[in-house]
């Protein structure tokens, strides 16, 4: 996970990924199946998933907690109170709206309805 970023921040000081509780899970895979990052993995041996790649979940994602029919996923906290306070503190909409203008100028084509972000 070294050298990983989100918007100018250090992905290993964000410590958003989630936690399976042994005794909840009853080994459905529907955390695996739904997470796109590859944060879940399975081990053969002890028939279990286990959290393998935790700074590959993508902030503020908490699809597979929502999934898990036996509530055995969980998070630090809350996703909202967790991406306003790194967004506060890491000042990342100046960040975002830096990034959001190198890409329109890849396609200048490209037209943004609305008032954009708000502020």
């Amino acid at each position: 996970m070294a050298g990983k970023e989100w918007f100018g921040t250090d992905r290993t000081t964000l410590t958003w990924y989630p936690s399976i509780a042994a005794d909840k899970c009853t080994q459905c895979g529907l955390c695996l199946l739904t997470c796109g990052a590859g944060v879940f993995g399975f081990s053969s041996s002890k028939k279990t998933y286990s959290v393998i790649n935790p700074g590959n979940c993508t902030l503020g994602c908490t699809t597979c907690g929502k999934v898990c029919p036996e509530d055995a996923i969980s998070f630090p906290e809350e996703s909202r109170t967790f991406m306003h306070n790194i967004i506060k503190k890491g000042k990342i909409f100046t960040k975002v709206k830096q990034a959001l203008q190198v890409r329109l100028e890849k396609f200048p084509d490209h037209e943004l309805h609305g008032t954009g972000v708000v502020r």
